[in-house]
């Protein structure tokens, strides 16, 4: 008879009978796990094995929650895939959505149908219309008051950079609406101080000064600034040249939150005690290029000079050319965010 096992192999070998150790000395140090920090492996992929990690930790969670709890994180997950799917295959034009269905993809082009270009870091979203902003409801009845039905193009982009107090340099053709662009943000931040502070501080000066080449030009920011300071009870004075310096001196004594100024005349009432700038935070130059092209770069580093050092955060409207700007004052060039609007 024939023995179908005699050539069998045997794989199970009795550990006596291992001769590895005579030829590989490895064998002999056996290899002990290294623990690379924090309890990971060296080694091995450090993303693995927190994806491991995470999977047996969401194990142990699942284990723990109640039925009530899984059906709400059910239905959570259920929200969230369903907006990411509409998000994803929703091709509504953006004045279609609401505002919490807008994707970055809708930003972009929100930016383009408004020929609004910015440059610089974690610029926040623009303005799609005044109902949609976070404006508090005293701002906007004032804003409505004042003509302004629909936000123009450096509205939209710049009020909500100046809402966060960040430094910005505005560029837009003239009649684009600049000077509310910067007003707005200004006055929100002047209302949500005390009232009591700014009657009794009054001596320390205004909250915030806004230069202008020209007294022309001084005179329409004054116009407009009342018009939409007055029904809040902010107070203004212009300090230009063509008026007495001494009535100037005397209304900014009586106390003012902002002041408007050509640079030469602002000077003259600074160096003759007729005001202080010890609570100014806010400092806006219009027509920035025009300004250092007349040559008032000096005046407005004078003026600065003023300020305590830790109240100089300028808030910067340039009209036309931001380079020109810039490269006067080259200190400020990584400092701002530029907001621009083209034709």
């Amino acid at each position: 008879t024939r023995h179908l096992n005699d050539r069998k192999f045997v794989f199970e070998w009795d550990a006596s009978e291992d001769t590895s150790i005579d030829y590989n000395p490895l064998y002999k140090e056996r290899h002990q796990v290294q623990l690379l920090g924090r309890g990971f492996i060296a080694g091995i992929d450090l993303k693995q094995q927190k994806r491991e990690q995470s999977r047996f930790y969401g194990y142990l969670m699942e284990k723990r929650r109640t039925l009530e709890e899984k059906e709400q994180e059910e239905a959570r997950l259920r929200k969230l895939r369903k907006k990411e799917a509409k998000q994803r295959w929703d091709d509504r034009h953006w004045s279609q959505k609401k505002l919490d269905e807008m994707t970055d993809r809708d930003w972009r082009i929100f930016r383009e149908d408004y020929s609004i270009t910015t440059k610089g870091g974690k610029i926040p979203n623009p303005i799609r219309s005044w109902k949609d902003s976070s404006l508090p409801p005293h701002i906007l009845e004032v804003i409505d008051k004042c003509g302004y039905k629909e936000p123009t193009p450096i509205h939209r982009q710049a009020i909500p950079i100046g809402l966060q107090n960040r430094d910005i340099i505005g560029v837009a053709e003239t009649g684009s609406g600049k000077t509310a662009a910067f007003l707005i943000p200004l006055l929100v931040w002047i209302t949500t101080l005390p009232k009591i502070d700014r009657i009794e501080e009054s001596d320390q000066g205004p909250y915030a000064i806004i230069l202008a080449p020209t007294r022309e030009l001084a005179q329409q920011i004054e116009e407009e600034t009342i018009k939409f300071g007055k029904p809040l009870g902010i107070r203004t004075v212009a300090v230009i040249g063509g008026i007495s310096r001494e009535d100037q001196g005397f209304r900014l004594r009586m106390g003012c939150e902002i002041v408007i100024a050509t640079p030469g005349r602002l000077i003259d009432v600074l160096e003759n005690r007729y005001l202080v700038l010890s609570r100014c935070t806010y400092v806006v130059l219009d027509e920035a290029d025009r300004m250092i092209d007349m040559g008032f770069e000096p005046d407005v580093q004078k003026i600065l000079e003023h300020m305590p050092v830790t109240n100089q955060k300028p808030d910067t409207d340039e009209a036309e050319d931001p380079e020109k700007m810039l490269a006067n004052f080259e200190s400020g060039k990584h400092k701002y965010r530029q907001v621009g609007v083209h034709k």
